[in-house]
């Protein structure tokens, strides 16, 4: 009896509403620094010449970090079957304090993140997604600083025969 490993789900440093925020500050910030003469000679040159501007705003959310999806992700957590439970094992980044950056190195952290979720009989599909969910809730509360994002999981999951999957892993 082996592991089948079924998803990945990615561990972000913050929620995407929270980033995009707090780049688009960092950028007004950056082009008009408040209180200064040279936001002021900005805003005209911004009126003047709008491609300018355009280019400056492009380069300035590339330094800050760029995109969301895949820069951010500071971890995934790696979700199995092991018989009749859930698990997911951890992989994070080694740093112990985590800013935005665009250099990450991504390590196993621990075999098991959360307590493991046991599925009820019958195991038919809705108590195997149930458990997962169960488990993928449990990990939000280990990692509470963080943002866990399942919704590929959940766009997936009416989708597969879970009680086959199941099966496979206990032949």
């Amino acid at each position: 009896m082996g592991c089948v490993y079924f998803h990945d789900l990615p561990v972000y440093r913050l929620p995407r509403e929270d980033y995009y925020k707090a780049r688009d500050e960092y950028v007004e910030n950056a082009l008009f620094p408040p209180g200064t003469r040279q936001a002021e000679s900005f805003r005209s040159m911004a009126i003047t010449n709008p491609d300018s501007l355009v280019a400056w705003r492009s380069r300035l959310q590339d330094s800050y970090g760029g995109c969301w999806e895949f820069n951010e992700i500071i971890g995934y957590i790696r979700l199995h079957f092991l018989g009749t439970q859930v698990r997911g094992e951890y992989f994070g980044s080694s740093k112990k304090r985590i800013v935005r950056t665009r250099k990450k190195l991504l390590e196993y952290r621990t075999w098991k993140l959360a307590p493991e979720v046991f599925i009820e009989s019958p195991q038919g599909n809705g108590e195997i997604v149930a458990a997962v969910r169960e488990y993928i809730e449990d990990c939000r509360r280990e990692l509470p600083r963080r943002y866990i994002d399942a919704s590929m999981f959940e766009a997936m999951a009416l989708y597969i025969n879970w009680a086959a999957l199941l099966c496979a892993d206990n032949t």
